[in-house]
């Protein structure tokens, strides 16, 4: 639940009204998936747990991404569908904006606000150009990121901390 499960709900319900022909396929695994089933519409595909290229090919058979989660910390879900072309619908959140450019590889949304997820995910659905223009921007993007280059800025961060931990110390020593 802590994933936005019912934001993601809200979202899905929000569309039938507005006429956007849309179906939902949900990958992965978790404790919710029974009422998520139950609140989906019977359209919906659950794939369960995917790895490798069975993930791969699970995302890359989607249009768009959406994540309306405000608990991730890198966000590697989005990243993922990023490196399948995908355009990322997303919360604005630590995982999401450090990944998603809104406007170019993805939209970003304020969380919790299931209407303007379902604004997103409508202008993909009628716009198809603009859905390929910003999955390709999003795999270009994830070509960009290799795990030594996420690791570095990590490690680039716990420098910094260090650093400033240590200058503080010796301020105090003075002080």
């Amino acid at each position: 639940m802590e994933k936005g499960l019912d934001v993601f709900l809200d979202a899905i319900a929000a569309l039938q009204p507005r006429n956007v022909r849309h179906r939902v396929l949900v990958i992965g695994e978790g404790p919710a998936r029974a009422w998520f089933e139950q609140h989906l519409p019977p359209s919906a595909v659950f794939v369960g747990h995917q790895e490798g290229p069975d993930l791969a090919r699970a995302l890359a058979s989607a249009d768009v991404f959406l994540n309306p989660s405000i608990t991730e910390t890198f966000g590697n879900v989005s990243l993922e569908a990023m490196a399948c072309a995908l355009p990322v619908v997303a919360a604005v959140a630590t995982g999401a904006t450090s990944l998603v450019r809104d406007g170019e590889t993805g939209l970003l949304v304020e969380p919790g606000d299931s209407d303007a997820f379902a604004d997103a995910l409508e202008t993909y659905a009628v716009d198809p150009e603009l859905r390929r223009k910003h999955g390709q921007a999003g795999l270009a993007f994830a070509r960009t990121m290799d795990w030594d280059r996420i690791n570095s800025s990590v490690l680039k961060v716990y420098e910094r901390v260090i650093q400033r931990r240590e200058r503080l110390a010796r301020l105090n020593l003075r002080g």
